[in-house]
This record gives structure tokens, sequence and C-alpha cells, in this order.
């Protein structure tokens, strides 16, 4: 993981796994994970805020056919707002930027006796003829879903995404 001060306090920016960059405020902790042997990038927000952001990149030769990668990244982002989970819901799937998708959706899931709220983002475009993905998973209690500061943070979350940059 890679990361530079812009100097202006407007935040840092993050680049992981050469697949994705992208902008957080100011006072995330970052640290790598491993799940299932994959390095995963994960960010805590400063307090009062909870949760984490985690990250994961892949990149995916295209099937063969007409549309190539794009037709691999409109197939990684109807998976990923997961069509038939009932516990999925606020499923998006659209055009981001020039070339690429953004798929968005909002899980609930029961985990060590709580439930906790998972807001989804994938974004993904076309990058040296592969399907290149970044996918961000923020998630906290369901006790604090709601909560003033998270909801900023969501906010803040999906604007940085949003703007992120598919190497």
């Amino acid at each position: 993981m890679t990361g530079a001060q812009d100097g202006q306090g407007l935040g840092h920016s993050v680049e992981w796994e050469g697949v994705v960059r992208f902008r957080l405020p100011d006072g995330w902790r970052p640290e790598v994970e491993e799940h299932e042997g994959h390095a995963v990038a994960a960010f805590h927000p400063p307090a009062p805020a909870g949760g984490v952001l985690r990250l994961v990149t892949d990149r995916v030769a295209p099937k063969d056919g007409p549309d190539g990668a794009v037709a691999v990244l409109r197939e990684m982002a109807l998976r990923f707002v997961r069509p038939d989970d009932p516990r999925a819901s606020d499923r998006i799937v659209e055009p981001w930027g020039d070339d690429g998708v953004l798929a968005q959706a909002v899980m609930m899931t029961e985990e060590d006796g709580g439930t906790d709220a998972h807001y989804l983002w994938l974004v993904g475009a076309e990058r040296d003829g592969k399907a290149a993905a970044a996918m961000f998973s923020y998630r906290l209690p369901m006790v604090m879903d709601g909560d003033e500061s998270c909801a900023d943070t969501l906010a803040l979350l999906d604007g940085a995404i949003r703007a992120a940059e598919i190497l």
C-alpha cells in the first residue's frame, strides 16, 4: 500500500496493488490484513466514527467475444450486487467515468452474535486489455448505522470511491 499526504489537509492518496488510487480523509489508520491467503487493505476512521473500510482488487482476462473486458466487468458488477441474496438491498449498477462500471449494494449480516451493515462498492474499467476492478466494503455494527458521524463517513467514502482512479 502506498500513500502520500497532499499537504493541504484534504486527505491522502492511497494506491493499492497497482490497480486503484483514491483519496481518504486525514486521520484514517491503514493496515494490511490477510483473508484466505490474499492481502486486504483495511482503513479505520478516526473517532467517533466506527467501522472499517476494506479493499481488494482484481484483474481478469476477458472472455472471448466482441465485448471482451467490458463483458467481464458487466458480469462482475452484476454478481457483486448479489441479485438473488435477500440480505442485499439498494443495488445499483451504472456507468462510471468514460469507460467503467460502478456497482453498489448494502448488505446486512449476522456475525459474532450481532448484526452488521456492509456498504459495498465496485469500480472497474478496462486496462491493458483486462478488466481491472476495486471492491470496497465499509462494515459497521448495526447499532452505529444511522449515527450522524457514520452518515458523514459514508458520504465521504462514497465521494472518494466514485472519484477513484483505476490504474
